[in-house]
C-alpha cells in the first residue's frame, strides 16, 4: 500500500468500506486475544503507518482521511463486542483449553515477531534488552503468583489498567497485553462485561485506551524510529515472560490452589488447541506486508 496516495474523500466504494470494517474488527479481536497483537495486525493489514499518523497528528489526519478511520472504528467496535462474547463462552466451557489455544497463538506468532524486530537489523544490545525485559517481568510476576496476588478483585482502577494495556497493544507491534490480563485473572470478568455492554467497565477501559494511544503514540513512534531493534526485542522479552506465567503447568507450580484436568482426553484437547493456535498465528504472520 502506498501511504502517499490516499483515496480522495467520498471515492470509497462499498467494497472498500466493508474491507475497512473487516480490518477494524480483526484488529480489535487481535487486541482481545493473547498472542495476537492489535498493533501487529495493523502492520499485517497495511494500515499501521496510517494509524500512527492519526495518533501523532489527529486533527490533520482526520481532516484528510476521516471516512477511512470511521469504518475502521465501526469494525473495531463490532469486533470487540462479538469477540468478547465468543472468548467468554470458550473460557467458561474450558479455561485450560482456551489457555493452550492462546499459548499456541503466541508461540506461532514468535517467528513473525522476531522477523519484525530484525526488520532494520539487529543492533548491539538488542538481545540484552530482550533478556533484561524477560528477567524483570518474571522477577515481578512469579513472586506475585507465589504470594497469591494474581487473582485481583475487579475495580475501576484495574479496568483503567486493562485499557492502558490495550492501548499499548495497539501502538506497539507485537505487544500482546491480554497475556498480562490473564495473569491477573481479569480475563473472564472483562470479556463478560464487554459482551454484556457493561458501561461501568467499557467506559473506563475505553477512555484509558484512548488516553494511552494518544499520550504514548509520539513516544512509541520516536522509540521505533531511533531504537527499533532494541525496543522490539524488549517487547519480545515481555511477551515471553508473560506467556511463561500463564502456562497451566507453570501456574500449578507458582499459583497456590491452581489445578487443571490432566486426563488423556484432556491432554489431547490441549494439544489440538495448541496446534490450532500455533498454525493460525504462523499462517497470519506469513501474509504480513510491508507498508510503503
Amino acid at each position: 500500500m502506498n501511504e502517499n496516495k490516499q483515496p480522495a474523500q467520498g471515492s470509497e466504494s462499498w467494497q472498500e468500506r466493508l474491507l475497512g470494517i473487516l480490518k477494524g474488527a480483526l484488529i480489535s479481536i487481535g487486541a482481545l486475544l493473547p498472542g495476537i497483537s492489535g498493533g501487529a495486525l495493523c502492520v499485517i493489514l497495511g494500515i499501521y503507518k496510517r494509524i500512527m499518523a492519526l495518533l501523532c497528528h489527529p486533527i490533520q489526519e482526520i481532516k484528510k482521511q476521516w471516512k477511512f478511520f470511521i469504518f475502521i472504528g465501526i469494525g473495531f467496535v463490532i469486533g470487540v463486542l462479538l469477540g468478547a462474547k465468543v472468548i467468554d463462552k470458550f473460557l467458561e466451557a474450558n479455561e485450560a483449553a482456551a489457555l493452550f489455544l492462546f499459548i499456541g497463538l503466541i508461540v506461532g506468532s514468535m517467528p513473525g515477531l522476531f522477523k519484525e524486530a530484525r526488520q532494520q537489523g539487529v543492533k548491539k544490545g538488542s538481545y540484552a534488552a530482550l533478556v533484561i525485559a524477560l528477567v524483570i517481568m518474571l522477577a515481578w510476576m512469579i513472586p506475585m503468583s507465589l504470594m497469591g496476588n494474581t487473582n485481583v478483585q475487579p475495580s475501576l482502577l484495574w479496568w483503567v489498567i486493562c485499557g492502558v494495556l490495550w492501548g499499548l497493544g495497539i501502538v506497539v507491534p507485537g505487544m500482546s497485553p491480554s497475556n498480562i490480563i490473564f495473569f491477573f485473572g481479569l480475563q473472564a470478568p472483562m470479556y463478560a462485561a464487554i459482551g454484556n455492554l457493561d458501561l461501568s467497565v467499557i467506559l473506563p477501559m475505553g477512555l484509558a485506551l484512548l488516553a494511552t494511544v494518544l499520550g504514548l503514540s509520539k513516544g512509541i513512534d520516536y522509540c521505533l524510529k531511533k531504537q527499533y531493534s532494541i525496543f522490539m526485542h524488549a517487547v519480545i522479552g515481555i511477551v515471553i515472560a508473560s506467556t511463561i506465567v500463564i502456562l497451566p503447568p507453570v501456574k500449578v507450580l507458582i499459583e497456590p490452589g491452581y489445578t487443571f484436568a490432566t486426563g488423556l482426553s484432556d491432554l489431547m484437547i490441549y494439544a489440538a488447541c495448541f496446534l490450532l493456535g500455533a498454525v493460525a498465528a504462523w499462517a497470519l504472520s506469513r501474509i504480513q506486508k510491508e507498508e510503503a
